[in-house]
């Protein structure tokens, strides 16, 4: 699944993280200023993970507790 549609770009206050989905801990694979951005990596590194490459937009200062809507392809 590609990143959500919507508004594409950076917000001021937000990261995207590119995972693999093959632990139990998601290692992640590269922190990225736009979406745009992570998705271009992730389909360079795709080949390597076949179960998978999470791509999450996570708000700076994010905690555990605060959740957060994963996305996986």
């Amino acid at each position: 699944m590609r990143r959500p549609t919507g508004p594409t770009g950076r917000k001021p206050d937000s990261v995207w993280i590119v995972q693999h989905d093959e632990s139990p801990h998601n290692t992640v694979l590269g922190v990225f200023a736009t979406a745009d951005e992570a998705d271009a990596y992730s389909d360079e590194v795709l080949v390597d993970y076949p179960n998978g490459i999470i791509i999450t937009e996570f708000p700076i200062g994010y905690r555990y507790t605060d959740g957060a809507v994963r996305y996986s392809r």
